[in-house]
């Protein structure tokens, strides 16, 4: 059965001058804070580390004392069965109720589930939506 929830992701800045994606990724981990989905791009500015962990809090304490700024953003998170075409349905049912998408990741949350996380235009009526469509139907 698919859940659906509001989630804490948390950007962290890298300098231009690399490694700090594994840094970022090892400190959280060295708290014992779990990152459950995560995504790395550059930019022209540097790049971005984007994670969702099991208590954001630490992993934010983390990340700030080993020296990179960190801001907390709200997230949708979604847990689906890992089928063909999940991920197609849930973005399917935000476009149908008119919710731009902003950026969107996954990953594996456990053996036949996937893990997606959508930052989108209107977060609590993506929410709502999801949360009646998804949830019933299962994905």
């Amino acid at each position: 059965m698919a859940k659906v929830r509001k989630e804490v992701e948390l950007a962290v800045r890298l300098p231009e001058t690399g490694g700090g994606f594994g840094e970022v990724l090892h400190t959280v981990a060295g708290d014992a804070v779990n990152v459950l989905a995560f995504c790395h791009y550059r930019d022209p500015a540097g790049s971005v580390v984007l994670l969702i962990a099991d208590d954001p809090v630490a992993a934010k304490d983390s990340i700030e004392s080993a020296g990179f700024p960190c801001k907390a953003n709200a997230v949708i998170v979604v847990n689906a069965p890992d089928q063909v075409g999940a991920a197609a349905r849930i973005g399917a049912h935000l476009h149908q109720a008119g919710i731009e998408i902003l950026y969107s990741y996954a990953s594996a949350a456990s053996a036949g589930e996937f893990l997606a996380v959508f930052k989108t235009s209107d977060d609590e009526l993506a929410l709502s939506v999801l949360a009646e469509s998804v949830v019933s139907r299962a994905a």
